[in-house]
């Protein structure tokens, strides 16, 4: 009973020694009471096994290295502006654009109705601040291509995306052919005319009489310049129009119709061949007058123009007696000499009102000037006349349009 009660102070002990060096949070932690016998010195350890070691100040750390802040990375930005043609030809077109971007460079890409997307034609390198140019070498005149100019950039792993981009339709017609000439030769007629940088080909039509222009031959060549068509009706005149095509995956683009040429009945035929025979006597840009001859008759021509100091003055001019009684001067004279030279001294004379009635070899007077008709065309004439600018100069081809000739009179030898 007394080893319980010493055992007991004992434990009492421990506590408040280990209250004096502050452990007592440790107390709980021992599994055994010390025991103490008779004057035995009682020596505690100075740190309980299982109990933690009092917190020291932790030694000055090594110093930093001080932090270098890195420079601030550029924003990605892209710029295409001031897109356009810089320059294009039959078979390649140059586009040209601005830009003060920091993107790698650009892809160019083209499209058109008759593709299902845009392809990619190439690429161009970025310079900052400068004009860009890329020439498209399969071109074709005649199709609206799309472009796109897309902005690309590559990231650290070399990956690219694209950013910005635009847009540019441009289309560059297909040049109207020129029709040089159309012949006939019996019931067999031949056009030429002059090629179309570029052309797929060339599609023919015709005209007979009244009737509308209908597609009658596709040549598939791009470098012919002429064509033969059989059949080719005798007692009508015919007329001609000629116009180039282009192809793209299997489709065709087609530029203007040319100016329209005619060959004619065989009455006609005549008619022009006799007219290609009086250009030859009667030379445009010759005058027709004799200044600077003691005699002359209605055949004369100069090479000189009459100055006429006022509209009566015509002592210089020549002059010729119509079929119709008249004494003709200047352009009277000149319409109706060439008349007769086509038709006959005899030949009747009708005079009507209507352009749409008025054929080749027809007199027209109108607004005070006479002229004859050359050739004879839905709209207009084309005329052979003298004195167009009081100068009594002749001339052959000038055209005059059927809103020119309100309230002419018109003369058949027909």
């Amino acid at each position: 009973m007394g080893k319980e009660k010493w055992n007991r102070a004992g434990v009492i002990l421990l506590a408040f020694v280990l209250l004096l060096t502050g452990n007592a949070g440790n107390v709980a932690a021992a599994q055994t009471p010390f025991q103490a016998a008779g004057n035995q010195k009682l020596e505690l350890p100075l740190f309980p096994e299982g109990t933690e070691e009092p917190e020291t100040s932790a030694a000055p750390a090594e110093s930093q290295k001080p932090q270098v802040t890195p420079e601030p990375t550029e924003e990605p930005y892209d710029d295409i502006s001031l897109v356009k043609v810089e320059d294009y030809t039959s078979t390649t077109l140059t586009l040209s654009w601005f830009s003060d971007g920091n993107n790698e460079g650009f892809h160019i890409y083209r499209k058109c109705k008759y593709d299902k997307d845009y392809k990619k034609l190439g690429s161009v390198k970025n310079h900052p601040f400068e004009t860009h140019t890329y020439q498209d070498k399969k071109f074709k005149r005649g199709i609206n291509f799309t472009y796109k100019i897309a902005a690309y950039r590559l990231d650290s792993n070399g990956k690219e995306t694209e950013g910005a981009s635009v847009k540019q339709s441009i289309k560059i017609e297909i040049p109207k052919v020129k029709l040089i000439s159309a012949s006939r030769s019996g019931s067999n007629a031949v056009l030429k005319w002059k090629k179309i940088a570029g052309a797929s080909g060339y599609e023919i039509y015709q005209k007979n009489g009244s009737n509308a222009y209908k597609k009658v031959k596709t040549v598939k060549s791009g470098s012919a310049v002429s064509c033969k068509l059989p059949g080719v009706p005798t007692k009508s005149t015919v007329r001609f129009k000629v116009r180039a095509f282009v192809t793209y995956s299997g489709n065709s683009a087609c530029g203007s119709y040319s100016e329209e040429k005619l060959i004619y009945s065989s009455m006609n035929q005549r008619i022009a061949k006799k007219f290609k025979q009086l250009q030859k006597l009667y030379p445009d840009g010759r005058y027709w007058n004799h200044v600077g001859k003691a005699k002359y008759n209605s055949t004369t021509t100069t090479n000189k123009p009459c100055m006429h100091s006022t509209y009566d003055d015509i002592s210089t001019c020549n002059h010729y007696s119509c079929p119709n009684g008249i004494l003709g001067f200047q352009c009277y004279g000149f319409a109706w000499k060439m008349s007769d030279l086509i038709f006959g001294r005899n030949a009747k004379i009708k005079n009507f009102k209507s352009f749409a009635k008025s054929k080749m070899g027809d007199v027209i007077r109108y607004s005070g000037h006479s002229v004859i008709i050359v050739e004879k065309h839905k709209n207009y004439i084309v005329a052979g006349e003298c004195n167009y600018g009081n100068t009594c100069i002749i001339k052959w081809g000038r055209r005059i349009y059927k809103s020119e000739l309100k309230n002419a009179t018109y003369s058949t030898r027909y």
